[in-house]
């Protein structure tokens, strides 16, 4: 909570209940009322070591400019997780899993993500993403357009723009409302049964996918950067990129399983502006806040967090065992 930025939080439950639908709901007392439960020796070591990080606060530290260039937002509407929810077309449809997915390629960027709703600034951000962003309007449309012009990188996913704020398809092409904003002619979808994979080609890699995929008509000078490799629309755009004003929108049809392809076209962008960014492993995850650098081990492996030789570390060490976490200063 403290890595991701957030200045307050409030848990429970002080002591494991006797009774009700919450029985085994640990506390960080247990049910005695007395004893320590392993969640509050956590917590008692959690206060302890928030003691020693205010010794070594410094008030007005800077974030790093490398971390900040790798600035992310996820567009964010509980809307569009019920509506396609309440109409997944297909059993195989995830509408947080295709969040999450995105959410875990940029946090193995090191990128800092912030998971915003419309009332934000997107132009505090170098790149977008609105997944899945399937209930929208011309306002929306605009603000997006006028971000891109002025230099953002907005990203685009399958199912985006495909009906109006109550749930009904646009009378218009289907998806009509980005068509010009994302330089598209015209999609359609599809997506396969449980027990086949179809294929998409980015380059010289080829990637599988049979969950959802729009298949892209392009405009003229739209970058096409990858295309489907198989199945009747063999050749079709499955990514691409129109250049407009000083940014560019980008739009994956596909949403695959292992999100291969969504990092392998995320990561072009941030090359595309000259970001540096970093290749953690699985399950480690590096954030900063308030002047401090913290590494993270979600994984079930050992992890080597990338501390810089002659840092500060004031808790833990580089070598991350599961659940480990290390705080350093540069």
């Amino acid at each position: 909570v403290f890595a991701g930025g957030n200045e307050f939080v409030c848990n429970y439950r002080f002591r494991q209940p006797l009774f009700g639908g919450e029985q085994y709901h640990y506390g960080i007392i247990g049910p005695d009322g007395r004893t320590i439960r392993p969640s509050g020796k956590e917590y008692v070591k959690a206060i302890e070591e928030f003691e020693m990080l205010r010794d070594a606060y410094e008030p007005g530290a800077k974030m790093p400019e490398a971390h900040q260039a790798r600035r992310t937002a996820i567009l964010y509407n509980p809307d569009n997780r019920w509506e396609t929810e309440n109409q997944p077309q297909t059993d195989q449809w995830d509408f947080m899993g295709h969040i999450k997915k995105y959410h875990g390629i940029l946090k193995s960027f090191g990128a800092p993500v912030d998971i915003i709703d419309e009332s934000k600034e997107f132009q505090d951000y170098p790149v977008l993403i609105a997944p899945a962003y399937q209930l929208l309007d011309k306002d929306l449309v605009d603000r997006w357009r006028r971000y891109v012009e002025q230099g953002g990188q907005l990203i685009l996913t399958s199912r985006t723009g495909q009906k109006d704020r109550t749930g009904q398809l646009w009378a218009d092409a289907f998806g009509g409302p980005i068509h010009d904003l994302a330089g598209i002619d015209s999609l359609f979808y599809d997506h396969l049964p449980s027990e086949m994979m179809a294929k998409a080609r980015f380059g010289e890699a080829t990637y599988e996918w049979n969950n959802w995929a729009d298949v892209i008509e392009p405009r003229a000078g739209v970058e096409v950067l990858a295309t489907y490799a198989d199945q009747f629309y063999v050749g079709k755009a499955a990514v691409t990129r129109r250049k407009l004003g000083e940014g560019s929108v980008t739009y994956i049809g596909p949403d695959t399983d292992d999100g291969m392809l969504e990092r392998q076209t995320l990561k072009s962008i941030y090359d595309l502006l000259g970001i540096a960014l970093l290749d953690l492993p699985e399950g480690l995850t590096v954030e900063w806040s308030k002047g401090f650098w913290v590494a993270m081990n979600y994984s079930s492996e050992t992890r080597q967090a990338p501390v810089p030789v002659g840092a500060e570390v004031l808790i833990g060490s580089g070598e991350l065992q599961p659940a480990g976490v290390v705080v350093w200063k540069d």
